[in-house]
Parts: C-alpha cells; sequence; structure tokens
C-alpha cells in the first residue's frame, strides 16, 4: 500500500543534517547524498527534489516508492542495507555501509588500482590490496539465492559497483532499481535467476580464478555466449 505521506518524517529536519553529495545524478536520476544524522549514523540519500516537477512528480514518486517496497521485502537475506525509509514523496534513505566496492579493489583484477596508491574513505590500505577470500564469494551466491526466494531478481549484477565489501567480509548489494518480482512464468523466471547468477560467477572467476566448477563454469559460458549476441550491449558479462 503507498506510504501516508502525513506521517513522513519533516522535510526541513531531514536537510538539516549534514549532507555530502557523492552522486549528481541527472535529469532522470536522483542525487545521492551521503547524511550524518543528530546522533552520528550516517545513512544514504537518494533525492529527486532537484529534478523537473514532472520527473519527480512521475518517476521520481514512482522509483522512491518501488525501491523501498523492494528493500523492506528483501529484509533478512542479508545483502540489503539494514534499513529503509522514506523521508518525503522523492526521497530515501537507507543505511550507509562501511567498506568498499569490488570496483575499487586493488587485489589485481583492474590495472588502473594500483595497490598501495588507490585510497577508499574508511578502509585501510591492507584490506583493499588484500584478495577477497572464497567466502565472500560463497555468501554473495547465498544472498542471491535468498533473494530469489523471496521472489526477486537484481539483473544487474554485472555491475561490480553494485556489490559492496563489508567489514568482516560480508556482501551488500546496492542499486535495486533494476530488480523485478520474479514472473510467474516458469521458464521467464528461471532465465531472469541465471542472469543473477551469471554476475555471481563473473565476479568469482575475475577474483578468485580457477575455482568455480563444472557446472558453475558452464553457466558462465552459456550466458556469456547468450547476452553476448542477444542482450543489449550495456549488459554484456
Amino acid at each position: 500500500m503507498p506510504q501516508d505521506e502525513s506521517n513522513l518524517p519533516d522535510r526541513g529536519a531531514a536537510q538539516a543534517a549534514g549532507r555530502i553529495l557523492i552522486h549528481k545524478g541527472g535529469a532522470l536520476n536522483a542525487r545521492v547524498y551521503r547524511v550524518t544524522e543528530g546522533d552520528g549514523k550516517m545513512r544514504i540519500e537518494k533525492d529527486f527534489s532537484e529534478c523537473s516537477w514532472i520527473v519527480r512528480n512521475t518517476l521520481g514518486r514512482f522509483l522512491i516508492f518501488r525501491e523501498c517496497w523492494i528493500l523492506r521485502c528483501l529484509q533478512g537475506t542479508g545483502v540489503v542495507p539494514g534499513s529503509v525509509e522514506k523521508i518525503s514523496p522523492f526521497a530515501m534513505r537507507e543505511d550507509w555501509c562501511a567498506g568498499f566496492t569490488l570496483r575499487e579493489s586493488c587485489c589485481g583484477v583492474h590495472e588502473e588500482n594500483k595497490p598501495g596508491v588507490k585510497v577508499v574513505e574508511g578502509v585501510p590500505r591492507e584490506v583493499l590490496d588484500a584478495p577477497i577470500p572464497r567466502e565472500f564469494f560463497e555468501a554473495l551466491e547465498a544472498g542471491i539465492r535468498a533473494v530469489h526466494r523471496k521472489g526477486f531478481v537484481h539483473l544487474d549484477l554485472h555491475n561490480e559497483r553494485n556489490v559492496m565489501v563489508t567489514p568482516g567480509y560480508k556482501p551488500v548489494i546496492l542499486d535495486w532499481q533494476s530488480a523485478l518480482p520474479l514472473a510467474k512464468v516458469p521458464l521467464l523466471g528461471w532465465l531472469l535467476r541465471r542472469i543473477d547468477m551469471a554476475g555471481v560467477y563473473k565476479f568469482r572467476d575475475r577474483f578468485r580464478p580457477g575455482e568455480l566448477d563444472k557446472g558453475r563454469m558452464s553457466l558462465l559460458k552459456r550466458e556469456r555466449f547468450l547476452r553476448r549476441h542477444f542482450w543489449v550491449p550495456r549488459l554484456k558479462i
């Protein structure tokens, strides 16, 4: 059910909290801020308020409502931020996660991330430089399977900026705007789940080469072939 907007937290109080812009957004995208609340807790805020009137009152309202709903449905899977809150019709906040994304790792996958040079705020350099353990990718796979059991698919797991490595090497998945409820048509649901799992296996094959068993590697190779020839180029794996 749509949230009663009369019960939303005061927007003026929300704006008074310390906010640091971390993503400018665009004509059709929310601005993203890191917010320090009065008790010192840090959260991530997505805000469509500065988009045009028509965007914030159509796409903005829809995407904020939709992402809040999805994240609430997925609490307990272990791979989403701990809480989510709609603070206005056009904005939401979720828990800020300490750590770094797979894209920021310096363990040898990305040549531009030089060990001892790449810096991520709040992450010790030796952690950023260290190999990511096998257990992280096992937990990521288990978390995605839990998401599927809840009836959703992420559909943007090819993007290493969407997977965070948090303290204790716990995975947290970001950016659920592309997520979909699983289709009731069994074949379509099966195909969508395979797209998610191929993304998980891609990460493990890149960061832990040689560890995928025959079945997982076979799925990854088939999905690479299909997406290379039949999927949009942006989503190639």
